[in-house]
């Protein structure tokens, strides 16, 4: 038998083939040694003896179809683990119907915390209130309104309370 560092000790052996990189200048041959698989690595080139060992088991057309397969593979484990990131975080809600009420008590968690804990000097907090204050302004019954002290003290509040104060005044 030969052993691993030797040529060819993949022959008759090999699991799978495929190119390694877009330039499709080397191929990874997975191997079997009867206990497990092995990864053995070959340049492509015609003038090879490795190369041309393993050409008379594989295709270059089955090298293709198998770097293709393990590409897309590669690509769909990508897209699960992205999805289920995506929903245990409430990123969005599709595939997942609890993904909403995970979502809301995220927001709500974070509106209490900004609320009770509101800290000026945190770029957060400060970053939050910004948000807030304008998602105020974005509503019909601040944009239409010509209470000019109102809007500038809403403008002007330094907390997302006092701010919620003098939204309601304009709700009253």
């Amino acid at each position: 038998m030969t052993e691993v560092g030797e040529p060819f000790a993949f022959c008759g052996r090999i699991v799978e083939a495929y190119y390694t990189n877009p330039e499709l200048d080397s191929v990874a041959i997975m191997w079997s040694d009867g206990d497990k698989n092995r990864e053995y690595y070959v340049v492509v080139d015609e003038e090879d003896d490795q190369f041309n060992a393993l050409l008379k088991e594989w295709s270059y057309e089955s090298l293709d179809e198998c770097t293709r397969n393990k590409n897309e593979t590669t690509r769909q484990e990508f897209r699960n683990a992205f999805h289920q990131y995506a929903t245990e975080h409430g990123l969005y809600t599709h595939g997942n119907p609890d993904g909403k009420k995970e979502k809301e008590e995220v927001i709500l968690s974070d509106a209490e915390d900004l609320i009770f804990n509101f800290d000026s000097e945190k770029h957060q907090h400060k970053e939050e209130l910004f948000k807030l204050k304008l998602k105020m302004f974005e509503q019909d019954v601040v944009k239409n309104s010509v209470a000019k002290t109102k809007k500038t003290a809403l403008r002007k509040a330094e907390s997302p309370l006092e701010a919620m104060v003098v939204y309601n005044s304009f709700i009253k």
